[in-house]
């Protein structure tokens, strides 16, 4: 973040509590740059996520004289134009609201980390189509804050880029997808940690955006009926007798793998000429995530499919060690709250978050 090739900025860090461990960790930064401002989370608010309530304190602390604000997550990396690029399009006049979005890069043949890869690539190409922004990338105004009543919106939401893509929708505000800023995440999960996280997040999705919901059944559907029913009647073809029809029904199953596997490699094609436009090394694939990447993306449907089935019996989610109940009519209520804690490394007496 310190090294933006963009005039004039600062960065406002928001810490969980005074008692959080990785201010030993931030403490070396404000010393480093007068641009580095930090702030403790105070009276979080029981309506909506914690995530929210960072936000709208960040939002309302900041200087009457910043005009333009950019959001980054904890686990993004940035690149040097990363600031510059989501200002341009804003600056320009070609957009209200700019961003970007995750692309993972596994780091090892993990059956986790594959079918994470799949996943986001076919459920980024659904948030282009839909034009919703990533909170882990995106800038705005001030002024557009103001005018879509964000912050008012954020105090009662769980998530909060669906709530912004609502806020948009509402107020017909142009969001404007920044290729550059597609931001790489380079880290290794397992496939129980996945079902955890993507459960969760369908379920969250289910109760805030409900045209990403529409869409969402519409692929369970056609994930079902091309699984169950040419699998099923591929089996009952060779069953009886009638080998071409069980071929067939094959045959229409490979192809679509085929062509998924086709469409996540054109992304990852255009991601890599990205990438070597930032200098960011691309070289991932090995003899080993080779073997795992069919088995991970006819896997990836299934762990989807289970997933949104599981999400609609949730009434409660955990999300880094915070529990929240979902409402019905989109509001969420926290339920369990104790200020964030981590491990230490005796080693270096750095925080592990």
């Amino acid at each position: 973040m310190l090294e933006q090739n963009y005039p004039d900025f600062v960065i406002q860090l928001v810490v969980d509590s005074e008692h959080d461990p990785v201010l030993r960790d931030v403490a070396p930064a404000l010393k480093k740059s007068s641009r580095m401002r930090m702030a403790i989370l105070k009276n979080p608010a029981s309506g909506c996520s914690l995530k929210c309530s960072s936000l709208i304190q960040a939002v309302k602390g900041l200087d009457e004289d910043v005009k333009l604000l950019a959001f980054i997550d904890g686990d993004v990396v940035p690149h040097a134009n990363w600031l510059r690029d989501l200002a341009s399009p804003i600056v320009d006049g070609r957009a209200d609201v700019t961003g970007g979005n995750r692309w993972y890069l596994p780091p090892d043949s993990r059956m986790g980390s594959m079918v994470r890869y799949f996943w986001n690539a076919g459920f980024m190409r659904e948030m282009w189509n839909q034009g919703a922004p990533w909170a882990g990338t995106m800038a705005m105004k001030r002024t557009t804050i103001d005018e879509i009543g964000l912050l008012d919106a954020w105090q009662s939401a769980m998530s909060v880029d669906a709530t912004l893509h609502r806020c948009l929708n509402q107020h017909q505000k142009r969001f404007r997808l920044v290729p550059s800023l597609l931001m790489v995440n380079r880290e290794s999960i397992s496939l129980r940690q996945f079902h955890t996280w993507v459960t969760r997040q369908m379920a969250v999705v289910r109760y805030t955006a409900s045209h990403t919901v529409q869409s969402v059944q519409v692929h369970v559907l056609t994930l079902l009926f091309l699984h169950l029913l040419l699998a099923g009647l591929s089996l009952f073809a060779f069953a009886i007798g009638e080998p071409r029809l069980g071929g067939l029904a094959v045959a229409v199953l490979f192809s679509y793998w085929m062509l998924l596997a086709a469409g996540a490699g054109v992304q990852e094609v255009f991601l890599r000429k990205t990438l070597n436009q930032r200098g960011e090394p691309v070289q991932w694939m090995t003899p080993l995530k080779l073997l795992a990447w069919c088995p991970g993306m006819v896997l990836t449907h299934w762990v989807l499919v289970l997933g949104v089935l599981e999400s609609f019996r949730m009434k409660e989610v955990n999300w880094r060690g915070i529990r929240y109940r979902l409402m019905n009519d989109g509001a969420v209520e926290i339920t369990d709250y104790k200020p964030f804690t981590a491990k230490w490394n005796p080693a270096d007496q750095h925080s592990v978050v």
